[in-house]
């Protein structure tokens, strides 16, 4: 599939895009963290000395039955695990928002290590969810995030709708590490791109799961900074897919679609696990869960 953007898109995504970013933006949340070593190389009094290994994942946030969730790639924390269990440990996490509202934000603490989460990433099941307690929403909201809502997936259409991917691209991160003495500073730099992204029915076998996913082709080098061509989304794994739908002229609706998992870049072809199911998996979970507590504080 040869895909060539014709003028009139480009022209609205030029015109458009900052826009559509802008908004989409006032729902993503970086989670970041760095892992290191048990045991250190060396006198172990600087950063280097434990292979510090630095991680930025996009993530977005849900409000279901009035409780916030975030929500990124089951494969991500998958993998985490894994490196925990190899015997590395978090040495730093982080939340990262307002990236549009205020520059100067600073990150939130965030014990990624012991706060509850839940992640399956099986037969193109890949999703993970991490529950917020109010010590960590009501920093994200002075930072100006809102939390994706029913609106935001109920009734969307496809039909007649533009597609469009959010993450963090390995190809923009800049992550330095300095070490003084004891002290170690980690530096993180990144860049949110708005991608368009163009559904197709034939993806290759290679992507191909048992559960339903949503596949889309990438076109290449698109992205607002011009001083970057954006050959690979690697590191965009977790991001959301929005549908914009255009109401007229100058007004959209946009709907939360899918959550990015799988890519193969030969084809410039990605693989996307929809929301609903999920959004079904976790309203349930709080239903049975409230369910059980009626029960237990039943006197009658």
């Amino acid at each position: 599939m040869n895909l060539e953007l014709s003028d009139d898109f480009c022209k609205r995504y030029d015109k458009y895009g900052p826009q559509f970013l802008s908004m989409f933006m006032k729902h993503i949340v970086c989670l970041s963290w760095v892992d290191v070593k048990s045991e250190p190389d060396g006198n172990g009094n600087r950063e280097s000395d434990y292979a510090p290994s630095t991680f930025v994942v996009p993530s977005f946030v849900v409000s279901i039955k009035d409780m916030w969730f975030l929500v990124t790639a089951g494969h991500i924390l998958k993998d985490l695990q894994s490196r925990l269990d190899s015997g590395r440990c978090i040495s730093k996490s982080r939340l990262y928002a307002g990236f549009g509202s205020d520059p100067s934000s600073e990150p939130i603490p965030f014990n990624l290590g012991d706060t509850p989460q839940w992640y399956v990433y099986e037969d193109g099941l890949d999703y993970a969810v991490i529950p917020l307690r109010p010590a960590f929403v009501n920093p994200l909201v002075a930072d100006g995030i809102v939390a994706l809502n029913e609106n935001h997936w109920k009734d969307y259409s496809q039909e007649d709708g533009e597609f469009y991917l959010l993450g963090f691209p390995t190809q923009t991160q800049d992550i330095s590490i300095t070490s003084s003495g004891e002290r170690g500073n980690i530096n993180i730099n990144f860049t949110c791109p708005l991608l368009p992204v163009f559904p197709l029915s034939d993806p290759p076998d290679v992507l191909k799961r048992d559960h339903e996913r949503f596949y889309a082709k990438v076109p290449n080098g698109i992205m607002h900074d011009p001083s970057v061509k954006l050959t690979d989304i690697d590191g965009m794994s977790g991001g959301p897919i929005f549908v914009i739908k255009w109401i007229d002229d100058d007004n959209i609706e946009y709907w939360l679609l899918a959550v990015q998992s799988g890519w193969h870049q030969t084809t410039r072809i990605l693989a996307a696990c929809p929301i609903l199911p999920l959004i079904n998996r976790i309203s349930d979970s709080i239903d049975k869960h409230l369910e059980s507590t009626d029960q237990i504080y039943n006197l009658d």
